[in-house]
């Protein structure tokens, strides 16, 4: 399962066996025993978590990497509406 994370988390398993870390900012990939923890329902509840598809995080992927390629000219935005 794919999340974008507004927090850098880490997430324990309920034995506490095993752990996701997942970074402020970036999607990550979520294994199912992690969705399954009260923790991970809480910060989704909360909305620190935003469970996504692969469809939507590669097209948010492609929009940033379009933005960065085509940076926008402010001052030249300010000189032709002035």
């Amino acid at each position: 399962m794919l999340v974008y994370s507004r927090i850098n988390a880490i997430i324990p398993s309920k034995d506490g066996r095993e752990k996701v870390r997942v970074n402020k900012g970036l999607v990550a990939d979520v294994p199912k025993w992690a969705a399954a923890t009260a923790y991970f329902k809480a910060l989704v509840a909360d909305g620190k978590l935003v469970m996504t598809t692969k469809a939507t995080a590669d097209k948010d992927a492609q929009k940033a990497e379009d933005a960065a390629d085509n940076p926008v000219d402010t001052d030249k935005k300010a000189a032709d509406g002035a």
